[in-house]
């Protein structure tokens, strides 16, 4: 098991050292390209200058070329691998043929995600192409299969992807706050999913994880590159494949005591931000898919928190829900509660808080 951790670690390198030769590449494309987002664009962006837009296509092209390179090296033998590494990676194996279609639509999404940065589509074209894929997805396989009806597992495998995708592309709105969380829950995805055996899987958040890293050294405060639609779709889309695919899949029961708990704690940040701002949107009779400054970050500071201390608070905050979701991989009920209680308690803190902070500013 030890071997496959180095396995691990070094394909998060890999895909961490692609990002930062990449980044700067597709910087520079987008600036001769005019790929940028330029200031007061729309009412809810707040940068004071033009910024390159390309970050999307660098995180998965990151990503890409270390899956690629992985596989090249193993055919070629150059290094030694895990016994069971030619065989978790044989042309036999089902799950080997779901990551060609991960691969298919996370190019797909930042595809999207490029058409919407340089001409806004509407929320109904968006939501239908996201809707496509995340369905698309969930039929290949991609799905938790603890339903009798197939097609019910599908409805609602597709249904959560689509969740954590829009949770996530909601996140992107300061620098390095999307990326820095993609990171972290990525990297907390590949301990859990290492620690059940899921090797694919593993590697997958793996390369994902290193890609966000090594574009977080661009895109954190000041950033000289954004992710833009493409970049926050592509991390949104790939933490939704993850989430599903440490639960209940391929029918079998994993080897976590919670594994329906453990993806909704690692990606507890964006979910309870797309879950606080749909409310505070929808009280307001405004579009949920507006824009506005009600995110979790914001409220950080308007709480009178530099923006870049805001950034790392929430980082800081998504570190803690992870610990807590992999620490319920071998917990027991007594635990499991525990840890609940504490997840609930700070989520209860953080409501209380940001409500304060209004009522002070209405005062």
């Amino acid at each position: 098991m030890n071997e496959w951790w180095i396995t691990y670690l070094s394909a998060l390198a890999v895909a961490f050292g692609f990002a930062c030769v990449l980044t700067p590449v597709c910087r520079c494309v987008a600036w001769r390209l005019n790929i940028l987002d330029k200031p007061l664009s729309e009412g809810h962006k707040m940068h004071s200058q033009a910024t390159a837009l390309l970050g999307g296509t660098a995180v998965c092209l990151a990503w890409i070329l270390a899956i690629g390179t992985g596989l090249v090296f193993l055919e070629s033998n150059f290094i030694d691998v895990p016994e069971s590494f030619p065989e978790i990676f044989s042309r036999n194996n089902p799950a080997l043929r779901l990551m060609v279609v991960i691969i298919v639509c996370s190019i797909s999404f930042v595809l999207v995600g490029l058409w919407d940065d340089r001409r806004a589509m509407s929320a109904k074209v968006k939501i239908s192409l996201q809707a496509f894929l995340c369905y698309g997805t969930a039929t290949a396989g991609v799905r938790i299969d603890m339903f009798s009806n197939q097609y019910i597992s599908i409805l609602v495998s597709g249904f959560i992807l689509l969740t954590i995708l829009n949770a996530v592309n909601f996140l992107d709105n300061m620098d390095g706050l999307c990326c820095g969380v993609g990171a972290i829950c990525s990297l907390a995805f590949m301990v859990a999913a290492g620690m059940q055996g899921q090797y694919l899987v593993a590697l997958l958040a793996a390369v994902t994880s290193g890609a966000c890293f090594g574009f977080y050294i661009y895109n954190c405060s000041p950033a000289s590159i954004f992710l833009g639609d493409s970049g926050s779709h592509f991390v949104g889309y790939m933490l939704g494949v993850l989430g599903v695919m440490v639960t209940y899949s391929n029918g079998s029961l994993l080897q976590a005591s919670f594994p329906l708990i453990i993806p909704i704690l690692i990606l507890a940040v964006p979910l309870f931000d797309l879950a606080s701002v749909v409310v505070i949107r929808t009280r307001h009779g405004k579009p949920v898919y507006v824009g506005d400054h009600n995110h979790i970050s914001h409220r950080f500071v308007k709480m009178g928190f530099s923006r870049r201390s805001s950034v790392l608070l929430v980082h800081a905050i998504s570190l803690v829900f992870c610990a807590a979701g992999l620490a319920l991989i071998r917990a027991n009920y007594t635990v499991m509660a525990l840890i609940l209680t504490q997840v609930i308690a700070l989520l209860i803190f953080m409501t209380i808080l940001h409500s304060r902070q209004k009522f002070l500013e209405q005062k």
